[in-house]
């Protein structure tokens, strides 16, 4: 039996926000969707875009939330409600401050560390675990300037890091979903940091 039955990618609007930091847990699920050839297809009762692709026998869906990052949450939970999915079985992905570009990190709990996204879910899921796929974006130097550092695009070179991490994490994709160990992700994981 497989262990993830969704990956969730945080976004804000895609159209209007996809450039921007806040929003890598989108690309991955569009990197993984053009790798994997997933159709996504918006569903407007979920507010995002839906797809899945069959690994190991199973179907594994992939979504992209389409509306603003502290909202997420309902949205997501109505989704797995609709699904029957536990969030035991989920995977997020979204972006962190406390990880630099090129860097990434697997993780299992509940610690939103002030991303609204994640507190959005957590508010849902009433602070139970589950786990969460956490992708470098580094911090501004200006402390109260985190809101318009989010929600701006990230420099070529950052970007580029941000991507390749990306990459390299779909390539284990399979891991991810058959092999739930966190040492042993983070160990592939930190052999590729900052390399790029």
């Amino acid at each position: 039996m497989n262990f993830f039955k969704i990956i969730i990618g945080l976004s804000n609007p895609i159209n209007k926000y996809y450039d921007t930091r806040h929003n890598v847990g989108s690309w991955y699920i569009k990197i993984l969707s053009k790798k994997y050839l997933i159709s996504l297809k918006k569903k407007n009762k979920f507010k995002g875009y839906l797809g899945k692709i069959k690994f190991f026998d199973e179907y594994i869906y992939v979504f992209i939330p389409n509306f603003f990052m502290n909202l997420n949450g309902k949205y997501i939970f109505s989704l797995l409600s609709f699904y029957n999915i536990s969030y035991k079985n989920i995977l997020i992905i979204h972006d962190e401050l406390d990880l630099l570009p090129g860097e990434i990190k697997f993780r299992y709990g509940f610690g939103h560390n002030g991303h609204n996204g994640l507190k959005s879910i957590f508010n849902f899921f009433k602070k139970k675990k589950f786990y969460r796929l956490s992708i470098g974006i580094g911090r501004p130097n200006n402390c109260n300037k985190i809101s318009s550092y989010v929600l701006s695009s990230p420099s070529i070179q950052d970007k580029k890091k941000i991507i390749n991490i990306i990459n390299f994490s779909i390539s284990f994709i399979k891991v991810f979903i058959k092999n739930i160990n966190i040492s042993y992700i983070n160990k592939l994981f930190l052999n590729k940091i900052n390399v790029f």
